[in-house]
């Protein structure tokens, strides 16, 4: 597989940031499942992760080729995906300005059915944000154990409850209150989008053992209150990446189409 690294100048991010590639080149290393014109997938990562880690703790190259993907992974640092208070538009970064990028410099497919976000932990929140706030550009997403009730983890960080987040954080982000704004707020969009013309598909996967389960008990409820085409899948497993190695082979799965319950996880 081709994977191409770079820095490159954002005007929303007003700095130079980071991105990584995968391609999924011609070889004979691995016999794809699906073949043609590759599908693009924004490929998001977690709270203290960075572009790379999904190629350090992932066999996302082999994914790739497997099921004929142009692999985009950001880095957005720590920001939630938001557009921050002290000046970087994270949100806006990745909905809209990557995009725009990967088309003007890589040729990418921009049709909405061949387009799908993705992210675990704090990605899983980024890929539902972006696919509820731009329905027209992803045809479905992926969240992979997501902090997907954004509201209810907010208090827990704003009453020191979870360590990896310092309120200040938060405040730097959302501004001096450090509640998130609505059009952060997932369970917000959900409603809002409940009877949007277009849509996207919706896939969620969570262990049962996770501390983000009840969150993610009640972003489902919320999600199939609002109408959304939601496929769930959980597990006993925690919050880590072993479990995310094998989710994400899932929404490869689900975003062609194929059955998730008898189709091979490699």
């Amino acid at each position: 597989m081709g994977i191409f690294s770079g820095n490159f100048y954002s005007e929303s991010l007003t700095m130079t940031t980071r991105i990584q590639v995968i391609f999924p080149d011609l070889s004979n290393d691995v016999t794809p499942v699906i073949t043609g014109t590759p599908r693009v997938l924004y490929l998001l990562h977690g709270l203290g992760g960075d572009c790379e880690e999904w190629t350090r703790f992932s066999k996302i190259e082999y994914y790739a080729k497997k099921y004929n993907f142009i692999i985009i992974m950001p880095e957005v640092q720590r920001s939630f995906y938001c557009d921050t208070s002290y000046g970087p538009r994270y949100f806006t970064y990745i909905a809209d300005e990557l995009p725009e990028i990967g088309s003007r410099w890589f040729r990418l497919d921009e049709s909405r059915e061949n387009t799908f976000i993705a992210g675990e932990s704090m990605g899983g929140y980024g890929a539902m944000k972006a696919a509820l706030s731009r329905p027209q550009r992803f045809a479905a997403a992926a969240s992979l154990s997501g902090a997907l009730d954004y509201a209810a983890l907010y208090c827990r960080i704003l009453n020191s409850e979870w360590r990896d987040m310092q309120p200040r954080e938060l405040r730097g982000i959302n501004g001096t209150v450090g509640l998130p704004e609505k059009q952060n707020d997932l369970l917000d969009l959900l409603r809002q989008t409940a009877h949007a013309p277009v849509l996207p598909r919706l896939l969620q996967l969570c262990g049962t053992e996770d501390f983000l389960y009840e969150d993610n008990q009640t972003f489902r409820k919320a999600a199939q209150e609002a109408g959304c085409d939601i496929t769930y899948l959980e597990g006993p497993v925690d919050h880590e990446w072993p479990y995310w190695d094998k989710a994400i082979q899932h929404a490869f799965q689900f975003f062609c189409g194929l059955d998730l319950h008898s189709t091979p996880i490699y």
